[in-house]
């Protein structure tokens, strides 16, 4: 509900409120004294590309703030338009752009002015009538939501196919490159561990060598050193007088023994987890590979990591697919089962919907008004192909509204209804045609264009029928419907100081009667035509 709109600084327009309730709010005046500025203000709200020329003369800024209440909550929208030419517009003080605004405010406001594009011309909006008439509109937007996945998941596939198909022969190479990689499994520790245990070996084979030349020197068997001495010694202790050279023999001997011990020790404690041609042999298959990688293990285990990468997201874009393809089928399930319930709910609700606004229209004084709705084919261009039948998101078919106000004229396209008065009075008869309250606020400019006699009052009856348990907003010259209103405003211009300055003003009592009959033409008997107009209505 459209609960206040305030402008600032438009046209005639210095600072002024309209302050509305539900029901039927009514705004009245002479021609010219602003009712189209307001029009012009809300259009500015409602996110309509602003002309900087409606900034109040001598004033750089101009405002409009309109305040809705949706679902127990509020939405202030703030449009600001500057006399150097630029705008911006915030929703609840943040600011946001055009498009989001028009989106967001084509929920809550359904307009029907010569400025403006009406909801009705829109073929979803239409849908949605409908729709909420066969109470199939969770089913609706269910559809919407299967149909919107199955093109964002056809999307997805074909980018998946055209990226796994350009990495074919580039797979290959890859494959190729992680098989000789993996036939190695190389590791940084392994290679620094291995390089620096063949240093130590080769630095161990060359003591080895002399401690081996070093023990066969000093080995107590036959034809080595020990063995010669101590047989000398044995000489040497026979003789008389040489005790003590002896004995310096013997600890000689003993020395030698131990070192030939250590000797024998030292050859016997050698590495043997790794023979040395074991250890060439893995060194030459990482000196291979590394010649690839310029000789840097950092730089061959971070290929090794990077095609291993590489072929894991092939690998989980062709996982990605198949999940698409499973899904793609249930999405598609989805979308044919909920197209079927909904072709089937509106086919059952199109010839009572199309009974009560044919009625209404009639109530309105349109007794020759031909109203009728068709389902075409889904579009080629947006629609899918779903168990053998072509489908968008509307479902199988694409509801139409057709309407004629002339009789003997076959029902066209509502973009073809020459008067904006007349759309207005469709749009009037389809809601009455719909059951239960709430819905978007509806403002209507002209709905009352070309009326009067009886079907001013049948016109009035209808809106204020309409109104119960909804809010409506009619911009009206008739008297008929300005006595039925819930809420009366009258919008006066003032030209005494000058500049000329609109102002609305709220009608009740003895003002209310008067401005009645001003709207009646003015006088006594125009004065007692309105007190019985609105006394009829409390009746």
């Amino acid at each position: 509900m459209l609960c206040s709109l305030r402008l600032r600084n438009i046209a005639t327009i210095s600072d002024t409120t309209l302050e509305l309730s539900g029901g039927l709010n009514v705004l009245t005046g002479e021609t010219g004294a602003g009712k189209s500025i307001l029009v012009d203000g809300l259009l500015l709200a409602l996110g309509e590309r602003a002309d900087h020329s409606i900034v109040r003369p001598g004033e750089k800024l101009a405002t409009v703030e309109a305040l809705f209440q949706d679902g127990g909550s509020e939405l202030l929208v703030r449009r600001e338009v500057f006399a150097s030419g630029r705008s911006r517009i915030l929703l609840d003080d943040e600011l946001t752009d055009l498009e989001t605004t028009r989106e967001r405010m084509g929920e809550l406001v359904d307009l029907h002015t010569q400025r403006s594009t009406p909801a009705l011309l829109s073929r979803r909006v239409q849908q949605a009538f409908l729709d909420a008439r066969a109470g199939i509109l969770e089913t609706a937007s269910e559809v919407r939501g299967s149909f919107r996945r199955l093109g964002q998941i056809d999307q997805r596939t074909a980018e998946l196919e055209s990226e796994i198909g350009a990495s074919g022969s580039r797979r290959e190479l890859l494959e190729h490159e992680a098989s000789i990689l993996g036939s190695l499994s190389p590791s940084r520790e392994e290679y620094l561990d291995l390089s620096e245990r063949r240093r130590r070996v080769e630095k161990d084979l060359k003591l080895r060598e002399s401690l081996s030349m070093l023990s066969d020197l000093l080995s107590p068997e036959e034809g080595g050193f020990l063995k010669a001495l101590r047989e000398r010694r044995m000489e040497l202790e026979k003789a008389q007088g040489l005790e003590e050279m002896t004995e310096l023999v013997r600890e000689a001997e003993i020395a030698i023994e131990e070192a030939s011990r250590i000797c024998s020790s030292r050859l016997g404690a050698a590495d043997e987890s790794w023979s040395v041609g074991d250890m060439d042999a893995r060194l030459d298959e990482y000196g291979r590979l590394l010649g690839r990688y310029g000789g840097d293990i950092d730089r061959l285990m971070s290929r090794v990591g990077e095609v291993a990468a590489e072929l894991g997201g092939m690998a989980a874009m062709e996982e990605e697919l198949t999940a698409l393809s499973a899904e793609r089928a249930s999405v598609a399930s989805a979308l044919a089962e909920g197209s079927g319930r909904l072709s089937l709910a509106r086919t059952d609700a199109r010839p009572a919907f199309v009974e009560g606004v044919t009625a209404e229209l009639a109530r309105l004084g349109m007794k020759g008004a031909v109203f009728d709705v068709v389902f075409g084919a889904p579009p080629r261009d947006r629609s899918v192909t779903v168990e053998g039948r072509p489908c968008c998101s509307d479902g199988f078919e694409v509801p139409e509204f057709r309407f004629s106000a002339n009789p003997g004229m076959p029902p066209g396209p509502l973009q073809s209804v020459p008067s904006g008065g007349e759309l207005s009075r469709l749009s009037l008869a389809i809601k009455l045609a719909q059951s239960g309250p709430g819905g978007a606020t509806t403002i209507f400019d002209e709905i009352d264009s070309g009326v009067g006699g009886t079907v001013a009052h049948l016109l009035a009856d209808s809106l204020a029928r309409a109104s119960k348990g909804r809010q409506f907003v009619v911009i009206t010259h008739l008297a008929q419907i300005a006595a039925r209103a819930d809420r009366h405003l009258s919008v006066v211009k003032d030209s005494s100081g000058g500049l000329a300055t609109t102002s609305v003003a709220l009608q009740e009592g003895e003002d209310r009667v008067a401005e009645i009959a001003r709207m009646l033409g003015g006088g006594e008997a125009a004065a007692d035509h309105a007190r019985a107009l609105l006394g009829g209505c409390r009746d």
